[in-house]
């Protein structure tokens, strides 16, 4: 039985993936992409029209997980809850990191393509892209607890950012260090703490845990 068009996908998919941990985006060739998989470049597109294609198809999923757990930190997410202070929305949002974290070990590969060798990419710029919406976010959220009567001080939008990309930069550095999970769950956690009681002290919130 001749192989399915799925499993013909698949095999270029894992012949990309090679090329571009070895090359990167510019530097890999659709032509070694194809030979590796073992299909010809006429097969090759009609599966993907491009090196793009490739790439996408590698890593939109860890943009989609990456993206939604960022939206967390969304006014309207921190809206829906009875009391953003408690220990209870602590422990949601620090379950919400393990939960990434787990799902960045198991893609390893994927984060390694978008923060190393996505320079030529429609995705060269995520790191930037993903630390401006989550300045965002935390800028809305931090406006609306001050709003809200949470928060007694407001935070300037450049500390927002210094906050925002201190925590980006620390789940680039997982990857690009190389660090083993267990170091990277301690290094998350320290980063955590480190920002959550630094910016609970910027907002006038008195920094300890809240426990009903």
């Amino acid at each position: 039985m001749g192989e399915s068009s799925e499993e013909t996908k698949n095999r270029l998919l894992q012949s990309a993936k090679k090329e571009f941990l070895e090359k990167g985006f510019m530097g890999a060739s659709l032509r070694t992409i194809a030979s590796n998989a073992g299909v010809t470049t006429g097969a090759m597109y009609r599966h993907f029209k491009d090196k793009d294609a490739f790439f996408c198809a590698l890593v939109d999923d860890a943009i989609e997980v990456t993206t939604n757990t960022v939206m967390l930190a969304d006014s309207k997410t921190h809206a829906m809850v009875d009391d953003v202070l408690s220990k209870e929305h602590y422990e949601f949002e620090e379950q919400s990191v393990v939960d990434l974290l787990n799902y960045m070990y198991k893609n390893f590969d994927a984060f390694t393509l978008l923060l190393e060798k996505s320079a030529g990419s429609t995705h060269e710029h995520f790191q930037e892209e993903i630390c401006e919406l989550y300045t965002k976010n935390c800028s809305k959220t931090f406006n609306w607890m001050y709003r809200q009567k949470f928060a007694k001080r407001k935070i300037d939008s450049m500390t927002v950012h210094f906050i925002a990309s201190t925590i980006i930069n620390s789940f680039a550095d997982i990857i690009i260090h190389r660090m083993s999970k267990k170091e990277a769950l301690s290094y998350i956690d320290n980063i955590t703490r480190f920002t959550r009681y630094g910016t609970m002290h910027l907002l006038g919130i008195p920094c300890g845990e809240k426990s009903n």
